[in-house]
């Protein structure tokens, strides 16, 4: 009788420690997220954080360029226009695979558009001529031709910026680009014509919006000059003396655009010999959150990132697709909530998934998303759920109006090659402030990812991206991830 009890106590200890070690194992499948942190409000106070050696530059989110009285705390309207203008770039990164472009009937505009502008969320700040001028600019890897706005510059003609607009009368190493010079026909660029003087550039967007001015070669400062990272000398960038858009772009407060795509007239391209012996490299770690601090580094401690980073992991380019030839493509092996993996048609991955800085949520085809969704829902059922057509856009938000915390599963996106991005836990909820039916203020948690209607292909937003060190090693043919990435 004794020993019968003593096995039955073994048995009652084993079963509480095997008990325990799932629970455990279950709570390191599920992140515990700051709703407060999670908000636009709290994304602008970033300290220093330390990032690779080479040309280097700090990331800041497009929101935090108002200071002083000009902040606006987010409201509902403003993540819904953000979504919107994710939409219109997704649309057009498709539309450039599908080559269904509506043809144009004007002389300037070709058919081919490039991605959306408007989606753009993260900014950067450079020195443009000689003696350097610093721009802030946004970024984007689906795009090759930087541009600023320049004067001269007509009312009406160019949208509000912080900073002054470059004057290349000020600058002793600005030069017109000849209609004879072989850089006028330069690669990645839309189209470019023989202008009065000198040779001009039209480039027109996926949300309408559009950019004409004058090529030049000039002088880029890409971070403090210094023997590891010398000005890069003779860069052909867009000269912006005009700029039309459908929408309001008063807030925008940028001065242009930096290309790093990988067409020739991208800064990544052009600047490959020059920074740094770069080789064709660059990385960022996007923040998320602020209690870090963002870089883009191109060339040097990007150059040879199996020096600087033992935890990366790395994925084949996908360059066999000439539409998407601009965008950096691998392929998508799989995707997993909490450890598991989600049952998912591989067909819903079979022309690969862009890694791109310029979407905002990851968009998938329903027949990934879904799958996705509901495993995803089952891990939430102790959050109260709105009904589906609640939010615009957005089929899984809940209530977390009040809560501190929110407790959500990991999801982990795994790509051919064995790289794999566990997206860090700012990456997973949208959290965003909304009304009740009578106007009483609401805080929600959306899952951050949406369907698409076009099989086949994955686009990997920057919210997935956060947190990691993404690095494009296009010589190589290979992108790699790494974790604690801006920390």
């Amino acid at each position: 009788m004794a020993a019968d009890w003593t096995l039955r106590h073994l048995a009652l200890i084993l079963l509480s420690i095997t008990s325990q070690q799932v629970l455990a194992a279950r709570q390191q499948d599920r992140h515990t997220i700051s709703v407060q942190s999670l908000l636009s409000s709290s994304m602008c106070s970033s300290p220093s954080s330390t990032a690779p050696a080479g040309s280097t530059l700090q990331i800041v989110h497009r929101a935090c360029l108002q200071t002083g009285d000009d902040i606006a705390v987010p409201d509902h309207h403003h993540y819904t226009g953000i979504l919107r203008r994710d939409r219109h770039r997704v649309r057009s990164i498709y539309r450039r695979l599908t080559a269904a472009e509506t043809t144009t009937t004007t002389t300037t505009i070709p058919a081919r558009l490039g991605l959306a502008f408007q989606s753009l969320e993260y900014v950067v700040t450079i020195g443009i001529g000689t003696p350097p001028r610093n721009f802030t600019v946004l970024f984007d890897t689906g795009s090759d031709l930087t541009w600023v706005q320049c004067l001269p510059c007509p009312d009406s003609s160019c949208y509000p910026q912080q900073e002054p607009l470059f004057d290349p009368s000020k600058s002793s190493t600005y030069v017109d680009v000849p209609c004879s010079a072989p850089e006028c026909h330069i690669g990645g660029v839309q189209q470019t014509r023989c202008g009065a003087t000198s040779c001009e550039y039209s480039v027109k967007y996926g949300d309408e919006s559009e950019t004409h001015g004058s090529l030049a070669e000039e002088t880029f400062t890409l971070s403090p000059p210094s023997p590891l990272a010398p000005a890069a000398t003779g860069v052909v960038f867009g000269c912006s003396h005009e700029y039309i858009s459908v929408f309001n772009d008063t807030g925008m407060g940028v001065a242009g655009l930096l290309g790093l795509g990988r067409g020739d007239s991208s800064i990544l391209s052009q600047t490959r010999r020059s920074i740094n012996s770069g080789g064709g490299v660059f990385s960022y770690c996007l923040p998320p959150r602020g209690s870090s601090t963002g870089y883009l580094t191109i060339g040097g401690g990007a150059a040879a990132p199996q020096q600087q980073y033992s935890n990366l992991s790395f994925t084949p380019l996908i360059t066999t697709i000439s539409q998407l030839r601009s965008a950096y493509v691998v392929n998508l092996a799989g995707v997993s909530v909490n450890g598991a993996a989600v049952d998912i048609p591989a067909s819903a991955f079979s022309l690969g998934a862009v890694i791109d800085s310029g979407t905002v949520v990851t968009h998938m085809p329903a027949a990934a998303y879904y799958p996705l969704r509901d495993e995803f829902r089952l891990h939430m059922g102790s959050y109260k759920m709105l009904p589906e057509g609640s939010m615009k856009l957005l089929d899984t938000c809940y209530d977390v109006t009040g809560q501190d915390v929110v407790t959500a599963p990991r999801v982990a996106l795994e790509f051919g090659g064995g790289a794999r991005i566990d997206v860090d836990a700012s990456g997973i909820l949208l959290v965003l402030p909304a009304e009740d039916g009578s106007g009483q203020s609401l805080t929600l948690a959306c899952l951050a990812f949406l369907p698409t209607n076009s099989a086949g292909l994955v686009i990997v937003g920057n919210m997935q991206q956060r947190a990691y060190n993404v690095v494009f090693d296009v010589d190589g043919g290979r992108i790699g991830f790494g974790p604690n990435g801006c920390s």
